[in-house]
């Protein structure tokens, strides 16, 4: 295994891709993480803002002693956890566009392979 390669396994080994609480109702950010010449994509939560799920992403870098990343936004989103158990994708960010989607759906179902994720165009009541 080559220097990038290993920098790149232990990027994701100490970091979740997807932080996302059971019941979750809100925004989600996907993020671009950094360390060196590595990176990784991942998704976040939890709070009322995209721009502070991002701050917030930021500090847990620092908390979690990865003083050396750089997380920049990629695009938000909303997603919901439904009555179904399904869980539903849709819009962007006012502060950073939308995401990919998709892609968004599938780091979720990675993250709950027991969830079906739907990804939904326009407004969701």
């Amino acid at each position: 295994m080559g220097k990038i390669e290993s920098e790149k396994q232990n990027l994701e080994e100490m970091i979740p891709i997807v932080i996302l609480p059971d019941g979750y109702r809100g925004k989600i950010l996907l993020v671009l993480i950094i360390r060196g010449e590595t990176s990784m994509v991942a998704l976040r939560s939890g709070d009322l803002w995209h721009r502070e799920i991002l701050r917030n992403t930021r500090a847990e870098m620092i908390r979690s002693g990865l003083t050396d990343v750089q997380v920049e936004e990629i695009g938000g989103a909303y997603l919901r956890f439904e009555a179904d158990g399904s869980i539903r994708i849709w819009g962007g960010s006012d502060d950073f566009g939308a995401c990919d989607l998709d892609f968004a759906a599938a780091l979720v179902r990675t993250a709950r392979p027991s969830c079906t994720v739907v990804v939904s165009t326009g407004e969701v009541a």
